[in-house]
């Protein structure tokens, strides 16, 4: 990692922020096919209501289905948000490091953040966020 330079760091942390930014798309598209099929089982589910005269209970799974879905989409919103301005971010920050890229830059080093320095091929051995959340929440 020590072998990098501070080019590379800076654009090793602005295609970090990147991915980041592509899983959250993953996770929209995750959540608009869970939607699609709560949609395909009420249209399923309707006829047995009528036949079996229990609409009223068909109604609120579609009311409480709905709710969990404006919940969703909320945060949807605020995601969409939030990676139109990342986006953004990064493109200007990949500007800035170009323009940087002379003699400026190659003597201004920096440590990478762990969360990026772990994910790099020779990373040392990095605790992963699950672990330091669970040793946080252990009783001492």
């Amino acid at each position: 990692m020590s072998d990098m330079t501070p080019q590379e760091k800076v654009r090793t942390c602005l295609n970090y922020i990147d991915n980041r930014l592509e899983t959250t798309s993953q996770q929209t598209i995750q959540i608009a096919e869970m939607m699609m099929e709560d949609i395909r089982e009420f249209n399923d589910s309707y006829l047995d209501a009528v036949k079996n005269n229990n609409l009223a209970e068909y109604t609120d799974q579609v009311r409480n289905t709905q709710l969990k879905w404006m919940n969703q989409l909320q945060d949807i919103i605020v995601e969409q948000t939030s990676r139109d301005l990342s986006g953004q971010v990064i493109l200007a920050l990949q500007s800035f490091t170009d323009k940087l890229e002379g003699a400026k830059l190659k003597n201004v080093d920096f440590e990478l953040p762990s969360a990026v320095a772990s994910k790099q091929a020779d990373a040392l051995d990095y605790m992963s966020q699950e672990d330091i959340d669970a040793l946080m929440n252990q009783d001492t």
